[in-house]
């Protein structure tokens, strides 16, 4: 499924309830006529590449930010979009804009932020973190990422053809302190060190009594603590 074009974008604003008092809006419905055209997959089966851009290819319930009812949708990981059914089971794109900003999904929990980050080399991104840990003004952000590696046709017999396939990539972290701004976490003590200076005595404290490492979760969460304390 190819995503919408912006000539077809689709709103998500079809009925509108205006509150008694006048001034604020609510988006009750999820309304597929106003979606524009829904493009198919050209792909026979056969083509179709290895693997998947969703974590969870089933669609599940969740709650959209300003949308009254609940909808169903999965996040497709490789493009970095959060896609819906319909009641007619047609599959569209939610519009990435600010309305829409927080999905919750009822079952797990798990909450994406649409949101600006920026990563270790200071490159503007915009789109979809999920929400993993938060300790008083320190919250902890998960990037998910899969790349897709294209086909290759064999040229000779000697040659042995490889068909595409969708690659899972390492998770990358995201931190947001005091400032609001969400960068990318630090992956190393002397990168932390950089970024607090002033708590260099805290921090060499912190990893003799801990053995730390920068892709674990668990202690991804100690480190958020330690920051959280500063």
């Amino acid at each position: 499924m190819k995503k919408l074009k912006p000539v077809f974008v689709f709103f998500l604003i079809s009925v509108f309830c205006f509150s008694q008092n006048g001034q604020n809006f609510k988006f009750e419905v999820l309304n597929p006529n106003h979606a524009g055209k829904i493009f198919k997959n050209p792909n026979s089966v056969a083509d179709k590449p290895l693997g998947s851009p969703y974590k969870q290819v089933m669609f599940s319930q969740a709650k959209v930010s300003n949308v009254d009812q609940k909808a169903y949708l999965r996040y497709n990981i490789y493009t970095d979009d959060f896609e819906f059914i319909t009641a007619k089971n047609d599959t569209l794109i939610l519009d990435k804009i600010e309305d829409f900003a927080t999905i919750t999904f009822s079952e797990t929990n798990k909450k994406y932020q649409l949101t600006s980050y920026t990563n270790s080399k200071n490159k503007l991104f915009y789109g979809y973190l999920l929400h993993f840990y938060e300790k008083n003004n320190v919250t902890l952000f998960i990037k998910e990422t899969k790349n897709y590696m294209e086909g290759k046709i064999a040229k000779t017999s000697l040659e042995r053809s490889m068909p595409a396939k969708y690659v899972d990539v390492s998770n990358s972290y995201f931190f947001k302190n005091s400032t609001n701004n969400i960068t990318e976490f630090p992956d190393s003590k002397k990168a932390l060190l950089k970024l607090y200076p002033n708590q260099k005595d805290a921090i060499e404290t912190f990893f003799k009594e801990n053995k730390i490492s920068f892709s674990d979760d668990i202690d991804l969460k100690k480190m958020i603590d330690l920051i959280a304390g500063f």
